[in-house]
């Protein structure tokens, strides 16, 4: 019966784990239409209204078409989980379908995170101070007013919550004549670790290109592409260690001087990956021995409440048994036979001295009263 209710209480436990409405681990940076804030990120039916003010800024009063500029999102004063991550969006509608910038025209050469995504996750430690996050873009082929949108999703409250801005206008003008351009252009974003990188830009209209480069907020290091053909060469060193290296590039000619944003370099550091299989069955395992090791402990004390209970009658009959066995009772004398002379006279004629001293006793027994 014991087992029995030990068994239930611990499934009982496994089936009272709490339903999550979300992905409280996220679900990694990717190219996300604003329906995904509340459906692979959580439920939309159980998704809540969040507080979270969201804001807008960019490097450059307006681009031009084709041309490079930097948006960068804040995001503060939201509810924050237990695991402080948040998921930040940039836009270019609200429809929930095809309305990544990309979708748009938009370029993505960096999300400021090591890739060149619309959905970037972070970490938040204080909702006041927030994050922000920067997009190095390329403006549309088109030119005039192209609206954007921030969203974020979060958790807070033992709930999901998502939250969207209202739109933020960029315009986008027409290309000055002789001014340096980048072409469409596929920026690198990651590396493995010890290797240099030699990346090739398509850049018209510039007499110099300069390749830029620092670590975190450090010193701007500054090296010179050389023109092969059409393109522009240039070397970024290789990263030792895991640290946040970013670039830009820089075209300049006799009128003027264009610069791309800042384009962050993530590496490529092999992960730990478990294995599910493994893990699920060291998870079963664990689950049965705990089982069996709380089934030995219970045979165990029960013995010893059995084995207790039964002590005092048992004590009991041993200290009977050993009194009757050792009490003292009366001395009794040991009974001597006294030695018989061999010429006692009242020996029978003709026995031999053997027979006398071993049937003499009983003979004066007999016949003399027992007086020896």
């Amino acid at each position: 019966m014991r087992r029995a209710l030990l068994i239930g209480g611990l499934l009982l436990l496994v089936l009272c784990v709490p339903p999550l409405s979300a992905n409280p681990g996220g679900n990694g940076d990717a190219n996300r239409d604003t329906s995904c804030g509340g459906s692979c990120h959580g439920d939309p039916g159980l998704s809540e209204p969040s507080s979270a003010v969201l804001s807008f800024s960019q490097d450059r009063d307006s681009a031009y078409v084709g041309g490079p500029i930097s948006i960068s999102i804040t995001v503060n004063q939201m509810e924050l989980s237990s695991r402080a991550m948040i998921g930040v969006f940039l836009l270019s509608d609200t429809f929930g379908v095809s309305d990544t910038p990309q979708d748009a025209g938009w370029t993505i050469l960096s999300n400021g995170e090591g890739g060149s995504t619309n959905y970037v996750e972070t970490y938040v430690l204080d909702s006041e101070n927030g994050a922000t996050i920067t997009w190095s873009l390329l403006a549309p082929a088109t030119e005039g007013t192209h609206t954007l949108y921030a969203g974020v999703h979060h958790g807070g409250g033992g709930a999901a919550r998502m939250q969207l801005s209202s739109g933020y206008n960029v315009t986008v003008g027409p290309i000055p004549e002789n001014l340096p351009q980048m072409l469409p252009w596929e920026a690198m974003n990651s590396r493995a670790l010890g290797e240099s990188s030699e990346l090739s830009m398509p850049v018209i209209n510039a007499t110099t290109v300069t390749l830029e480069y620092r670590i975190g907020d450090g010193p701007t290091i500054s090296t010179a592409a050389t023109q092969e053909g059409d393109m522009w060469v240039a070397t970024l060193p290789a990263a030792l260690s895991d640290i946040e290296l970013s670039y830009r590039v820089v075209m300049s000619n006799e009128e003027f001087t264009e610069s791309t944003g800042w384009i962050s370099v993530g590496n490529e550091v092999d992960a730990y990956r478990a294995d599910l299989s493994a893990v699920r069955l060291q998870s079963l395992a664990l689950m049965l021995g705990s089982i069996a090791l709380c089934i030995s402990i219970q045979r165990r004390m029960s013995r010893s409440a059995s084995s207790s209970l039964n002590e005092p009658e048992a004590a009991l009959i041993s200290a009977d048994q050993t009194s009757m066995v050792t009490a003292p009772g009366p001395m009794v004398a040991p009974q001597t036979t006294p030695a018989l002379a061999l010429d006692d006279p009242r020996r029978p004629p003709g026995w031999t001295d053997e027979q006398w001293l071993h049937y003499g006793p009983d003979h004066l027994l007999q016949n003399s009263g027992g007086g020896l």
